[in-house]
């Protein structure tokens, strides 16, 4: 690549995105919300042709410079650890959330919002496209040293299963990295062997203690 082509990459202008921090949702209207679906097929298309982005999209696509954030309301230019900030206020495990998130995109795996309860994520094999592929795989993340309620844990494997999904627990570490195990359900039969239950003093024979 030339220099002067580098120089005309750099000083391309970002999409530049006017959202509302405080607003529920994050929407994105065309041209820019087809730039940012097509370059990654992130977000998830709404009735109304308009984008919506979750935030751990949004942070991403911060993060790997291909947009610019402004708040609407606040009129300032928006930095990650804005964004990071606001966000962990609002949704407890949010950067966990995004660590898994931004691992499975840095792995080449397309990333569907899913189930934020049960499954938050949905991966397609690579090179599949939502709409046309079929997700088989969900995601649930859990930090290191974080309690899990058993009863919790058999809601997702048995959501997983109605679904017909396959489950990983993806399990961030106190360094952020994430390791990814298959959860899947356990059906414990019952013993059907029978044991003989036996007194091993019945049979024993008594000391003769008479004299001879």
């Amino acid at each position: 690549m030339s220099s002067d082509q580098k120089s005309v990459e750099d000083e391309r202008e970002l999409p530049i995105l006017h959202i509302d921090m405080e607003s529920a949702s994050i929407i994105i209207t065309n041209p820019i919300a087809q730039e940012i679906f097509e370059n990654g097929y992130f977000g998830q298309w709404t009735n109304e042709n308009s984008l919506k982005l979750e935030p751990e999209e949004l942070l991403l696509l911060l993060d790997r410079g291909r947009i610019e954030i402004h708040d609407t309301i606040k009129k300032i230019k928006l930095t990650s650890s804005k964004i990071v900030s606001h966000f962990s206020r609002k949704s407890k495990g949010f950067w966990s959330r995004y660590l898994v998130y931004k691992d499975l995109r840095n792995r080449g795996y397309v990333v569907q919002m899913g189930t934020q309860i049960t499954a938050p994520f949905r991966i397609y094999p690579r090179g599949g496209k939502p709409g046309e592929a079929v997700s088989k795989t969900v995601i649930f993340p859990i930090s290191e040293g974080e309690d899990l309620d058993l009863n919790f844990l058999n809601q997702i494997v048995n959501q997983s299963k109605i679904d017909r999904k396959k489950l990983l627990l993806s399990v961030i570490d106190r360094l952020g990295d994430v390791t990814y195990y298959q959860a899947s359900e356990l059906i414990l039969q019952p013993n059907e062997l029978e044991y003989e239950y036996r007194d091993e003093l019945i049979n024993t024979k008594k000391p003769n203690n008479s004299e001879e």
